[in-house]
């Protein structure tokens, strides 16, 4: 739904937003269109769950807490750092969507257009990195509405995967892209969670080894684009199927 009818649905339930709140509450459950998935919403936010007929245990907290960075980068190179470690791991060919919407091929396309490309391609941007991007690739259109110069855009990205001067020059030798880890620094295991997971790790290799499975190509299957990750629903269902 949109954000207006989400806002005002929450009000009328007495919790009422302001044009803030929904702004981030956007930037976390929105999609391509700018509406608000409001099952992903409602899923988070049910943190009690009642077992009805049930042994009394009671009510039970279903919520995980995760962090969202709702403030971005400041400066344009930390900007253009974070969009080139999303392309690279999801490996996206992000020049050909852009063209989708520009029938024409002059190389630009609508401020709007340009934003819910990015954000369908899941490179999910705060809109003052959103705003220093079309600054950036802004084109002067005086006489109708502004436009973002996406070929540039793109070139720039593109240096991560090779360079547009190799052919003049087929012995240069190409620097490598290297990502961060996914893994975010402001969630570490302690010292007795790293515990556990060494035992299950162990526990979890003798059982594959006694029965001899081989679970990578199971995996595979599933990372189409052999990025090399997968959801999290993916990665339990194979483990289901496996009965592991």
């Amino acid at each position: 739904m949109s954000p207006k009818i989400f806002r005002q649905v929450l009000t009328t339930n007495g919790f009422p937003l302001s044009e803030q709140q929904t702004e981030l509450i956007s930037l976390v459950y929105g999609d391509e269109n700018y509406d608000i998935r409001y099952d992903n919403f409602l899923k988070d936010c049910n943190v009690l769950v009642f077992i009805i007929n049930g042994p009394y245990t009671g009510a039970k907290s279903t919520y995980n807490a995760r962090f969202t960075d709702f403030n971005g980068a400041d400066e344009f190179g930390a900007l253009m750092e974070k969009i080139k470690v999303i392309i690279k791991r999801e490996r996206i060919r992000i020049h050909d969507f852009f063209q989708d919407h520009d029938l024409l091929r002059k190389g630009t396309i609508e401020p709007t257009k340009f934003r819910s490309t990015l954000h369908s391609q899941k490179v999910q941007l705060t809109s003052a990195e959103f705003s220093l991007l079309e600054r950036k690739y802004a084109v002067d259109n005086s006489a109708n509405a502004p436009l973002v110069n996406y070929v540039d855009f793109c070139e720039e990205i593109a240096g991560i995967f090779t360079d547009k001067t190799l052919e003049k020059n087929p012995t240069k030798t190409l620097g490598t892209f290297k990502a961060p880890s996914i893994l975010d620094p402001k969630s570490q295991l302690d010292s007795e969670e790293e515990r556990e997971l060494d035992a299950l790790l162990s526990r979890l290799g003798v059982h594959v080894r006694h029965h001899r499975l081989l679970i990578k190509p199971f995996f595979q299957d599933k990372d189409k684009s052999s990025s090399g990750f997968i959801n999290m629903s993916r990665f339990r269902s194979i483990f289901d199927n496996m009965k592991l």
